[in-house]
This record gives C-alpha cells, structure tokens and sequence, in this order.
C-alpha cells in the first residue's frame, strides 16, 4: 500500500563505520529519497523466538490491532525452537505437588543476584520473577505439554523450580506460540531481513526489509518498505555467531569454542539500533554453556544428558583422574573450571562426565545420547581409565572418595550439595565436555517497559521496544539456566502492555 512519505536518516552505516563491512548483514544506510510505504502494520516484531512470538501473540490479545512478526530465517523459531525447552518458574504445580513449598520469586532473584557477581539489574529479575506464572499460563493456555512430575534443581539454583517441556526442546514453545499467533491473526513472515530503520527524528516509524531473502546471500531478494503504526519490537536474540563482533567486544574469549546458536544469531539488528543511537550495555559478557560436548555440533544432546551428570554423576579431568569442580555450580563457574584442562601444548584436555548406567537405561536422554554416540556405556573404571586416558590409581581414589562423600551427604572438596548424588558402581554412561558460546548478555539498554534507552538522551527512542537477548544488562556476568525462557515470555507479556499504556498516554 501507498503511506506517508518520509526520508531515511544517513547516520547507521556511518556510526557502524568499518565493523559492519565485516559483519553479516549489517547493511550501510544509502542516500534514498523519498518512501513510497509498500505496507503498513500496527505494531513489528522483530525475530520469532520465545520472545517475539509471545510479544505478538499478547500484542494481538492487548487489541493492538494488526501485528507482523519477520523473521529472516526460512523458519520459525531461532534459538529458542533449538534450546533444551527449560523453563524457571517458583510455585510451580509440578514443584508444589513434590512438596516443595519454601520457593518464591524473590529466592530465584538471590540466585540471580549470586549468579550475576553484582552486574545484575535486580528491578528486571524481580519484575520476571515475580511474572513468571503469567509465563507458564501462557505456555498451558497455548497448549504447552510439560513432562510430567519433572521438576528438578539446576546449577546455580537453590531450589527444584526448573520444568521441562514434554520433547526436551524449546520448539514444544515456539510452535504452539505460533499456532496461537496464527488462530488470533498474527501474520508471520519468514526470510524478511531488516535492512535498515526509517526513522522521524528520535521516533522510529518503519524498516527497510529485503523480502525473500536466502541467509546468508544479501544479494537475494528485494526491498519492501513497511510503516509500523505504534511500534517495532525487537526480538532478535543475540550475536554468538557473528565472529567479527564477538573478537570485537571480547577479544579474550577463545574464537576457536564451538556455539550452540542456530546460523542467523548474527545481531545485525542490535547493531542497526545502536547507530540511531540505542545504549548498548554489557557487550563483552558473553556466556558459555559448560554442558557442550565435543563429539557433537551446536546445541546438541549434551544438555539434556548432563542434567543427570551433573545431578547423579561425577567431573573427573583426564589429565590427572580427579574432580575438579563444583558440578552444580553456575554456568560461568563451571566452564571457566572446564577450561583450565589443557594438555602441555595448550589443547584441550576434555574432561569426562559419568553416571550410573542401569538406573537410566531407557531414559531418552541416554538413549539419545547413546544412538549418536556422543556417549558411550562402559562397564569399569578400569574402562574408563583406558578409553579416555586416565591414570586408573587415581581414577578409582577419586571414586571411593567420591562415594564417600555421597554416603555422607557432604562434599568437602567443593561444597555441592549432594543430595541427589548416587553412589558410583558401574556400568557407566560416559561423556566428554567442554564449553561452548552460548549467550550474549550484552545488548540494547531497556527501562522496564522494554522501551529502548537513547544513549545520547537517556530517555525512550520513541515506539521502538527489545525484549528477550536482544537486551542487555538484565543477568549480569552469569545467565543461570532455565531463566532466558522465563525472561522472553514474561518481557513478550509486558512489551504489549508498556506499548498499549504509551499509546494511551500520547491520546
């Protein structure tokens, strides 16, 4: 359709400046003249993950009238459709069914608040924590199946509050937010790439987008120009795949790790808002998750599998048969433990991870891991020892040790609560580990409607919103598992009532 006519601002390619000829997708804004908008929508959402999908199913449901998700992959669902299906949430009807009554939003946020080493923004966690049975009504009332009477306590946490869906992956979420989108009359677009921002002054007022677009290839396609009526929400997720901005912001961090983020994680959209003038925060912070493995790409299985690890199992280094580390401690504490072992050359040194076999043999978790051997069943420490390397003297003086502690119910050497440790017997499912990039705690400053901060100004960039990684500051140092679910639901419900109050306030 024919719209307002406007003109681009020339400013994002020159604040980009020579980063974005390196990066993917980051397009340098042109002279154009004057706008002939192809269509309209009421309110944009940016990125089809957690948090774009529940930001336009709840725009909808808040009757902001039309709602337009792009997504410039050729599926739905990014990161979030690829992650383990994990989801936090205090006073859940799993967690007070095993009787597990002492839990509340406020004692996630004191494990948030530990996790996040004093960089946390302790107003967000608690608004999130205190929202988080609005994210699992969500979840029901779009037809989520979560397992039934799993409920357990993950690293970091001081209480069982972390559920999990039904299929053990976030896209148990995503399709059925989709499904609902579609029903209520979200329209979703898939291999829509956002080219540029149009703005009026510090207001933003529509995109440039290549429509039909094939990742990575900018030369397909062509371009549209959509007005956006009320607002842009962006919920693009993070940058863990774009090298060139990685080593810009942390050049300490090993580019050689593998990521567990899907291809189109490249963040050229956070990148696009920063040069119109949006506050990055906490750039450098970028997480790893320290249940990789190294016999598998990407996400892979290793996550589900070392919920038990971690939980019933043991960490031993190869190099010298001991426990090295707290194996319930947060994601941050953990890797930087796992990357200490290295050989004398440097390399790693890929510790391995054990548990009992027989108690879990037909847990899918192990079966799956089992079938595309990235674990192996062995039967003997003395096994183990020769498989992987492992002096077997002190291989089996850590295991009787070990198991001591597990009859005691006391770990001296590293302080993990040993609760649901078992004793270690044999036979045994064995797998190695080794972090990989996982999450970008840095990204766009937000207040806590979701409106974007104007670093020029410090105030709200007029109709543009983020929510989900594509924000920043929230967690702080340390993300703790199963919290980036909660946060993209719950922001997606609050985004569409901060965009609703705001075009209350401007009648």
């Amino acid at each position: 359709m024919q719209g307002r006519r406007n003109f681009l601002k020339l400013t994002a390619g020159a604040t980009i400046g020579s980063l974005a000829a390196t990066l993917p997708g980051t397009v340098q804004a042109q002279t154009c003249g004057e706008i002939n908008w192809d269509e309209s929508a009421d309110v944009i959402v940016v990125g089809s993950g957690f948090a774009g999908l529940s930001a336009a199913l709840n725009a909808k449901r808040q009757g902001l009238g039309s709602v337009l998700v792009l997504e410039k992959m050729q599926v739905i669902g990014g990161n979030s459709a690829i992650n383990g299906g994990w989801l936090a949430i205090p006073k859940n009807p799993i967690q007070l069914a095993q009787g597990v009554n002492d839990d509340s939003p406020e004692e996630l946020v004191k494990d948030q608040i530990i996790s996040g080493r004093g960089m946390q923004n302790e107003p967000a966690l608690r608004q999130i924590a205190n929202r988080s049975l609005d994210a699992y009504d969500l979840c029901i009332d779009t037809g989520v199946k979560f397992r039934d009477g799993f409920n357990i306590q993950v690293g970091g946490h001081n209480k069982a509050r972390a559920i999990r869906t039904q299929h053990g992956t976030g896209g148990d979420i995503t399709t059925k937010l989709y499904e609902a989108g579609e029903k209520e009359g979200v329209d979703h677009r898939l291999q829509h790439y956002i080219e540029d921002f149009i703005m009026d002054g510090q207001q933003i007022i529509g995109v440039k987008v290549r429509k039909n677009y094939r990742f990575p290839d900018l030369k397909t396609g062509s371009t549209i120009f959509i007005k956006a009526n009320k607002a842009v929400v962006l919920a693009n997720g993070g940058f863990a795949r774009n090298m060139a901005l990685r080593e810009a912001v942390d050049p300490s961090l090993d580019p050689t790790l593998d990521c567990t983020n899907a291809m189109g994680a490249t963040g050229e959209v956070t990148l696009t808002a920063m040069a119109y003038g949006a506050l990055p925060v906490h750039m450098n912070l970028i997480q790893t998750g320290h249940w990789g493995s190294p016999d598998e790409g990407g996400f892979g299985w290793s996550n589900a599998l070392l919920s038990i690890g971690w939980h019933q199992g043991v960490a031993v280094s190869v190099l010298n048969g001991k426990r090295f580390m707290d194996e319930r401690a947060d994601r941050k504490t953990c890797s930087e433990a796992i990357m200490k072992n290295r050989n004398a050359d440097g390399s790693p040194a890929y510790p391995v991870v054990f548990f009992n076999y027989n108690n879990y043999a037909q847990d899918d978790r192990v079966v799956r891991a089992l079938r595309d051997k990235m674990a192996w069943k062995v039967d003997s420490l003395d096994e183990i020892a020769t498989k992987f390397d492992i002096p077997i003297a002190e291989l089996k003086r850590s295991i009787v040790e070990y198991n001591k502690h597990v009859g005691d119910r006391k770990d001296p050497l590293f302080n993990r609560k040993m609760d649901t440790a078992e004793e270690l017997t044999g036979p045994f499912v064995v797998s190695r580990i080794w972090p990989k990039v996982h999450y970008c705690m840095g990204g766009l400053k937000t207040d806590l409607g979701a409106r974007v901060i104007d670093g020029r100004s410090m105030s709200p960039i007029k109709n543009l919103y983020a929510i989900g990684e594509a924000t920043g500051g929230i967690h702080g140092e340390a993300r703790l598992s199963s919290t980036s679910c909660l946060e993209c639901l719950v922001m997606g419900i609050i985004v569409a009532e901060t965009i609703k109050t705001d075009l209350q306030g401007a009648v």
